[in-house]
């Protein structure tokens, strides 16, 4: 994810790309040919540099020590998700953005998808009618180096924001099941059941399917929608249900071509609005769609309470 953090930064025509720090020997040529200095250990980077603003790219056990240290310095920080290890962290890094009055985002990229501010509009709206559920499904793609943490703080903790996010509301655990296919420790495959206000939220969540899927839909009282992450296109349904059909034939002909209309925002890579919208706070300015770390916090908040069900349904099957 680090790479394409550079790519960006590198193409972003108001950033300069001071440095990089890594301690992976392949950084170097990567700083090489982004035209950055190049670092083995981060600390080292902030002593020498002249350093406005940085992205966190690290594994989630090193984000608080991290940003904890680039905002005592008075940087401005995006931290890729998940906002922290542990709820204490996360308290303590939004206590210190506040203390050092620095921009402080988490980077929960998908709130950047146009499908996403599509739907947002759609539901906002009431088009939709009264919403009663939400379906996200976050399939496939075991990452090239085994993850220090489980699905659902890695993976499924994308759509759980993204549910509170189109919702407004934070939503609980109902149920999760969770297993283990590919990892080594932890589990890989996770299924959550959310209760928010008015609607129920299911995430399916896994890196264990062999194609990658990036989806959700959304039933409402008046029509039904679906969107894809990766094509970034949206599908609404619209009411389509008869009061009597005499024969198979008429329930054919009524159910196989509903009224659809197929939704197609303008497509922009994700990350790279996430990346002006940081920046543009730190100019000053105000954008909306900035992801609040509060908001971050209350992700990890809803993952935890996930993790600690996963790990009490694994004990209690243990002492079967």
């Amino acid at each position: 994810m680090g790479r394409h953090h550079i790519r960006n930064y590198y193409e972003m025509e108001n950033i300069d790309l001071v440095a990089i720090a890594d301690n992976d020997p392949e950084s170097k040529e990567l700083a090489n040919q982004y035209g950055a200095k190049h670092f083995t250990d981060y600390v080292h980077m902030l002593d020498e540099c002249e350093i406005d603003a940085l992205s966190i790219v690290v594994p989630t056990p090193l984000h608080f020590e991290f940003a904890l240290e680039c905002m005592n310095r008075g940087k401005h920080v995006l931290l890729e998700k998940p906002i922290a290890s542990t709820l204490e962290e996360a308290d303590a890094l939004i206590e210190k953005s506040t203390e050092k009055n620095v921009v402080f985002t988490v980077g929960h990229i998908e709130r950047y998808n146009p499908v996403i501010e599509t739907l947002k509009e759609l539901v906002d709206s009431g088009k939709l009618g009264q919403i009663s559920s939400i379906v996200s499904q976050r399939l496939g793609g075991f990452p090239t180096t085994e993850p220090k943490t489980d699905v659902i703080l890695d993976l499924a903790i994308h759509d759980i924001d993204i549910l509170n996010f189109l919702t407004g509301h934070q939503g609980k655990i109902v149920g999760v099941h969770g297993s283990r296919t590919f990892h080594s420790k932890e589990v890989d495959s996770a299924e959550i059941l959310l209760k928010h206000k008015y609607a129920s939220g299911f995430i399916q969540a896994n890196w264990v399917t062999p194609v990658k899927i990036r989806r959700i839909t959304i039933t409402g009282s008046n029509g039904f929608v679906e969107a894809d992450y990766i094509t970034q296109e949206i599908t609404f349904y619209d009411a389509n249900v008869a009061e009597s059909l005499d024969t198979f034939q008429e329930f054919v002909k009524q159910f196989s071509n509903p009224n659809t209309l197929v939704l197609s925002p303008q497509k922009y890579e994700p990350l790279r609005r996430e990346l002006d919208a940081f920046v543009s706070a730190i100019g000053g300015g105000n954008p909306p769609q900035l992801v609040d770390p509060r908001d971050a916090r209350q992700a990890l908040e809803c993952a935890m309470d996930a993790r600690i069900d996963v790990r009490l349904m694994e004990l209690s099957s243990s002492n079967a």
